[in-house]
């Protein structure tokens, strides 16, 4: 049995130990919560309930728990810049025997592992069982889907941590454009500019596994609402970021 009410305590009491007035910090405890709520959003969609439904929101819960502790070693959540925070987060639960505080049975602990560990991956092996890959592609997902509220809610200096006027001020690299075009993930060390990285939030779309994913950015306009946040100052580059735009529309439409 799950008991995520103990989980949510156990989870409060370990984000307690970081400054949680730093607005990084802060981004990812409301990010957690938020990436629960569409765990519940999905599961209910799909009519799952009971404990399926409650490790789904367990798992929300913990896949990013390795982020704090990858900010406060390294300043910054680049992954392939620091650390992979998913191997982090699995290694703070599952060598240093965290995660007993946050469910005492033993019997989820290879899914949640594997689902921490596979959460952030730019492709995930076919090779897990069906339940595993389920609770796998469920948070990918959900963590993906939170990006757009993110990227709403928050600043956009805090986001890229740079000044807008410089952001507004770049290129898009013509392999993020190419792939983005071509309904491919971007690659992380392919992002070049600050502008690369907000796009490749948005090529997300490309990557979800549930029409329901696909369903609740196109209800809520998430396309149009995250591009209209930036405007390139030069014209070349305005016309290349209306092309990604009218693209990805077009998708999320199919």
């Amino acid at each position: 049995m799950i008991d995520m009410q103990k989980a949510r305590v156990a989870f409060k009491d370990y984000v307690g130990h970081y400054d949680v007035h730093v607005d990084e910090i802060r981004l990812k405890i409301v990010h957690t919560y938020e990436v629960i709520k569409l765990t519940d959003y999905i599961c209910d969609k799909r009519h799952i309930k009971g404990d399926d439904k409650a490790l789904g929101e367990l798992i929300a819960l913990l896949h990013d728990i390795g982020r704090f502790e990858q900010f406060v070693r390294y300043g910054s959540y680049i992954d392939y810049q620091t650390i992979d925070h998913a191997q982090l987060g699995s290694d703070i639960l599952f060598k240093d025997g965290l995660i007993r505080s946050f469910v005492e049975d033993d019997q989820y602990d290879d899914i949640i592992r594997h689902a921490i560990e596979q959460h952030n991956k730019f492709q995930v092996s076919s090779s897990y069982d069906e339940q595993t890959m389920f609770y796998i592609r469920l948070i990918r997902d959900t963590d993906k889907l939170d990006n757009f509220r993110v990227k709403e809610t928050e600043k956009v200096e805090t986001l890229l941590h740079a000044p807008l006027d410089t952001i507004l001020q770049e290129d898009i690299t013509d392999k993020v454009y190419d792939d983005f075009m071509h309904h491919h993930l971007i690659y992380g060390p392919d992002r070049q500019s600050h502008i690369d990285m907000w796009v490749s939030l948005v090529a997300f779309i490309y990557d979800f596994n549930f029409p329901e994913s696909k369903q609740y950015v196109l209800e809520n306009d998430y396309i149009n609402r995250s591009f209209n946040r930036l405007t390139p100052a030069r014209e070349d580059v305005r016309q290349k970021y209306e092309a990604l735009r009218q693209e990805a529309l077009r998708y999320i439409h199919e």
